[in-house]
């Protein structure tokens, strides 16, 4: 074990650079309760924006970025936001921070990719939606999935028409230890609990 804790520390001293791996299935939303009436289905579009995770260390601080991200977005109306439906599914073996030693301990010690392959966020709720003159902003509500445990959290959310559809960024803190993730450390080389995840996505409508 500390053979490989040794090898983390000296992967993650390295210069960071960021790579994708291929995301798998999309998440699925339940089916209409009202087949009748009227919603609009956005679809969120790989490729075209990222998630990436900040995380902080003693000495060296590196992040993690992905443009692998699956979602979908269901809305009855979308100049009011009313009746949204969305979820979010990436593929945590596809977080990539450049260095292979890194990534190859982050998924088997960490993230254990194997037994928990997809991080998924399902929302439940918007919380003080205010409407401005580019968009919205709001807290999005609803439960976050991510190394095998599930946690309500309230995602502050910026959306601006986009071409075809909408934008979505926003950021949020999470502790690694709220999700039973063990937290690297050996020796001077610790890293700190808390991340900050980032995104900027499209979602483009497709009816």
């Amino acid at each position: 074990m500390r053979l490989r804790v040794f090898a983390f520390i000296c992967a993650s001293m390295g210069v960071v650079g960021l790579g994708l791996a291929a995301t798998g299935t999309a998440c699925e939303l339940p089916p209409l309760q009202d087949p009748g009436r009227s919603r609009r289905l956005y679809h969120v579009v790989e490729g075209k924006g990222f998630v990436g995770v900040e995380v902080k260390a003693f000495l060296h601080d590196f992040t993690g970025k992905t443009s692998k991200v699956r979602g979908a977005i269901r809305l009855a109306d979308q100049d009011q936001l009313t009746d949204p439906e969305a979820c979010i599914r990436i593929d945590a073996a596809s977080l990539d921070t450049g260095i292979s030693t890194r990534d190859n301990i982050m998924r088997a010690d960490h993230l254990e990719t194997a037994k928990y392959p997809t991080i998924d966020f399902l929302l439940k709720q918007l919380q003080g939606v205010t409407r401005h003159a580019d968009g919205w902003e709001f807290g999005a509500g609803g439960a976050l999935s991510l190394h095998g445990v599930t946690r309500e959290i309230l995602l502050p959310v910026r959306v601006r028409p986009a071409e075809g559809g909408v934008r979505l960024t926003g950021e949020i803190p999470l502790r690694m230890s709220d999700y039973r993730i063990a937290i690297p450390k050996f020796l001077f080389f610790r890293v700190e609990d808390q991340v900050v995840v980032r995104f900027d996505l499209t979602a483009l409508r497709i009816q």
